[in-house]
């Protein structure tokens, strides 16, 4: 009786340490996911604000421009255009998980 209820203990804490095991590599699993996506927004913003800097481009200004928050999928992202540096910055960010991106541009 007390190999039986030994016996038994051990499958348990085998069978919760396997769960707690996949729950851990499920969540790992959906943080690089949602890494990936942030990563394609940002680049989106990228090239959303060189497309806006090529349609506007009598009116491009001085400083600094912000586009966004633009709602794309299941995410967003933000654009900061600095023209005094030439610097195009864009965050995508899904479920909480940001990346962020530079670009550096030559005016003409």
């Amino acid at each position: 009786m007390i190999t039986t209820v030994i016996l038994l203990l051990t499958i348990a804490f085998i069978g919760a340490s396997l769960m707690l095991f996949y729950y851990s590599v499920n969540f790992s699993a959906q943080t690089r996911i949602d890494e990936a996506k942030a990563f394609y927004l940002a680049e989106a913003g990228i090239s959303y604000a060189i497309f806006q800097m090529r349609t506007q481009a009598q009116s491009l200004g001085y400083g600094e421009e912000a586009l966004g928050p633009m709602i794309l999928g299941s995410g967003s992202y933000t654009v900061e255009i600095d023209y005094a540096q030439s610097i195009i910055t864009s965050i995508g960010e899904v479920n909480g998980v940001q990346k962020k991106l530079q670009l550096q541009f030559k005016t003409l």
